[in-house]
């Protein structure tokens, strides 16, 4: 409950403050701030399997027209949550990671879990492409292809 609380003061301190900021570059700087501690609130719940939590928080997130260089970072996460909810939307976890790769066509996380996406839909030649894709961004050796080719393996087993 005290975490409710606090994410949701922290949702309607984020507009209150830019209203009351002067300068532009404050504002810049203090959004940056609670785009990552809100950010950062989601990845814990993640981490802690809340999923319908952080989907709520990164849907609110979302919103925001300003987050920057976050903004694929939010959205890969967004389509995690969507793909991992208690009540999976694969539709929008794809149209999540889509944004996610339209803002930063580099962003591995997003390469992953699209492929796992592909996986869960049955489409293995697409997760395949993701996986190649994977290798020339990142190499064998990263965490998200070798996650991206377990994952193809366990769908395949």
């Amino acid at each position: 409950m005290k975490n409710l609380i606090i994410i949701l003061l922290s949702l309607i301190s984020f507009n209150a403050f830019a209203a009351a900021t002067s300068s532009k570059s404050d504002v810049s700087t203090e959004r940056a701030e609670q785009i990552n501690n809100l950010y950062e609130v989601a990845e814990k719940r993640i981490y802690n399997n809340e999923y319908d939590k952080a989907l709520k928080l990164l849907i609110n997130l979302a919103k925001n027209d300003d987050l920057g260089e976050k903004k694929a970072d939010v959205y890969n996460l967004l389509g995690f949550s969507y793909r991992k909810s208690s009540n999976p939307d694969l539709d929008k976890s794809y149209n999540s990671y889509m944004i996610a790769l339209e803002h930063d066509p580099k962003h591995a996380g997003a390469h992953e879990y699209l492929g796992e996406l592909y996986m869960m839909r049955g489409d293995q030649e697409k997760a395949m492409s993701m996986l190649g894709k994977l290798e020339n961004l990142v190499g064998k050796n990263a965490k998200e292809y070798k996650d991206l080719l377990k994952a193809i393996k366990s769908y395949q087993s």
